[in-house]
């Protein structure tokens, strides 16, 4: 039996669709382009922020995200305006579900009593066809379901996750450090171009006639403001790579301010009531007071005037302003050029006066408020001659803040350093500190180009000194008070050769140990060398207790031999002497000796036994004796 004949999907059309009446959406693409630049800078912008460790650019990547979620808000309630509403047809479904019918109804017209037939290269396609019919209307299915949620909840879950970003950055501990000057460059250049970017777009929503995309125009004053945003990133940027990590940190705090406006008005905006249900609302006064106009100044005068309904730019007050601010800048600049002839040195420092580079002659400036040449003619530099200031030895880098960790096997900073001792096989990390203070500001500042760095070097030196003849034992088991003694006068001697004009008032060891990285592999060691002195002094405490008890066994089984062998001796001495004795009585009356013996041995044999003795006369005069069992 042969299949009915089926529309094959891929050569002939589709039945026509009638139209809605809806005319295609021409701005949806530039919305979607939009859309995808967003969300990627976005994520650019966050990773840039963490691995710069820059918080201007982490608010600028919460600012793009508020940015996303507007442009998908305005990108859904676009497809929900400009879609088309198909017409019904004939088995009131879509069009893939009638295709669908189709197949379903050509396999059932197949007879039960009919042989198999092989599938066609046709039946495979109507089967793909029905596969992908059923995946399309599972995704337009997600569509519709996007489409019918209210922009107010849209608007409301784009305002909290804005605000949960703006407060886990504010949670995060962003330590600013300088930047290397290739990659501020480069950073910087990306968020020029960003603002280029967002100032092209703003330029092209601009041009936008409000009748065909209603939301242009709030959508332009967004761009402004993430044009704005970027610019303060990239000078941020400069900034932390002059280090200057206040300015940063106020840069950082205007970029969280703006987005707190734009999570607020998200918040707070509701639909005006001429408003058509077709349109994303946008009216946020965020967008209104920061980005109706590129000068961001002029913008917040058209928001005042709009509020107080006043014409500010009119006022006497502004004219006024307009006809002196030639005048007020230069005196300010004047003002500002001769400030810089007044120095107010601490009480803990002496000032040094250079004039022109050349240093001035005469004692240093005391505590108090001094009058110079102005800049560039006079420069005067602040030494803290009565602070007390401490350099490390032995690593580089900030501990983390808290309790110290006393344990040596943990990294105790960034960067430690391993010397090698005397015998060439063993390492040695010292966590040190010089405390000193200068008590010569000149020879400070004028006898060495860097006398900070000097001073270390001169440190590392005494403590290289003082490790290079010993093993690891001996460098751990030394007196640390001794040892920390004749590292501070090394040092105060080297410094005075050097003429650097300090005090060394101390120098403190925290710690000297092996390297972190073999903690492991010492801790092993030291630990078998404690197991072997441990058997060791077992051993021996098993040998003390052991050999005197043998010795002592000894002794006695020596002894009591001694005795035995004594004893057997003399009882064999005596037992000759009673023979001897014995065979001198025989020999002097051999009857008497044997009728002796007989007796004794009737004594020893009847001895503690019942007898009854009859004498051999007692028959012979007749008696007779009887005997009874």
């Amino acid at each position: 039996m042969v299949l009915p004949a089926i529309a094959d999907p891929s050569s002939s059309p589709p039945p026509a669709l009638p139209e809605a009446g809806a005319e295609p959406d021409q701005y949806r693409g530039a919305v979607l382009v939009l859309l995808a630049a967003a969300a990627l800078g976005s994520i650019v912008s966050l990773v840039a922020g963490f691995m710069l460790a820059n918080p201007v650019l982490l608010g600028a990547a919460v600012t793009l995200l508020i940015a996303s979620g507007v442009l998908s808000g305005v990108a859904m309630t676009r497809a929900g305006r400009t879609s088309h509403a198909p017409a019904p047809l004939p088995t009131s479904e879509s069009p893939q579900t009638f295709r669908e019918q189709q197949i379903v109804e050509a396999v059932e017209a197949l007879s039960p009593e009919s042989p198999p037939v092989a599938p066609s290269p046709a039946d495979f396609r109507a089967k793909a066809t029905a596969r992908l019919g059923k995946i399309a209307a599972q995704v337009r299915e997600g569509v519709a379901h996007l489409r019918s949620l209210d922009d107010k909840d849209v608007r409301l879950a784009i305002g909290t996750a804005g605000a949960i970003s703006i407060v886990l950055l504010r949670l995060l501990d962003v330590t600013l450090q300088p930047l290397d000057a290739m990659v501020a460059t480069v950073a910087a250049a990306a968020c020029i171009a960003a603002a280029g970017l967002a100032a092209t777009a703003v330029r092209y929503l601009s041009d936008i006639e409000l009748a065909r995309f209603p939301e242009s125009l709030p959508l332009a004053r967004g761009g402004r403001i993430v044009a704005w945003v970027a610019m303060l990133a990239a000078a941020s940027i400069g900034l932390q790579w002059a280090d200057w990590p206040t300015s940063v940190r106020g840069l950082w705090a205007i970029v969280t301010a703006v987005n707190i406006m734009l999570c607020y008005g998200l918040f707070v905006l509701q639909r005006r009531e001429d408003e058509p249900d077709t349109v994303f609302p946008l009216d946020i006064g965020a967008l209104s007071v920061l980005g109706a106009r590129a000068n961001i100044v002029g913008s917040v005068l058209d928001a005042a005037e709009r509020q107080l309904g006043i014409d500010l730019r009119s006022t006497w007050a502004l004219t006024v302003v307009r006809h002196s601010v030639e005048p007020l800048v230069i005196g300010l600049c004047l003002i500002g050029w001769l400030s810089t002839s007044l120095t107010i040195v601490g009480v803990q420092e002496q000032g040094l006066v250079e004039q022109f580079g050349v240093p001035v002659g005469g004692e240093p400036l005391a505590p108090g408020l001094h009058v110079h040449w102005p800049w560039p003619v006079d420069q005067v530099f602040r030494i803290p001659v009565q602070r007390v200031q401490a350099l490390t030895v032995g690593h580089e880098g900030q501990e983390e803040a808290g309790p110290e960790d006393v344990l040596w096997a943990r990294q105790h900073a960034a960067n430690e350093y391993t010397l090698l001792l005397g015998n060439g096989r063993d390492l040695i990390t010292v966590d040190a500190a010089v405390q000193f203070r200068i008590v010569d500001a000149r020879a400070w500042q004028y006898h060495s180009q860097n006398p900070g760095d000097a001073l270390r070097a001169v440190a590392y030196r005494a403590v290289m000194r003082t490790t290079v003849n010993r093993t690891l034992a001996d460098a751990l088991s030394e007196n640390v008070v001794a040892t920390t003694g004749r590292m501070r006068a090394m040092v105060q001697r080297d410094a005075d050769a050097l003429g650097l004009g300090v005090q060394v008032l101390g120098f403190t060891v925290g710690g000297m140990h092996p390297p972190v990285m073999v903690a492991a592999d010492y801790q092993a060691v030291v630990s078998a060398e404690l197991r072997k002195v441990t058997a060791v002094v077992d051993a021996e405490a098993v040998r003390n207790r052991t050999v005197p008890y043998a010795q002592s066994a000894a002794l006695v089984g020596s002894n009591a031999a001694i005795a035995e062998g004594a004893q057997a001796l003399a009882r064999a001495a005596g037992e000759a002497w009673s023979f001897l004795a014995l065979q001198s009585q025989y020999g002097a009356a051999p009857d008497e000796y044997f009728f002796r013996r007989r007796l004794e041995t009737l004594e020893t044999g009847l001895l503690s036994r019942r007898f009854t003795i009859l004498d051999y006369r007692f028959q012979r005069d007749g008696g007779e004796l009887w005997v009874t069992p």
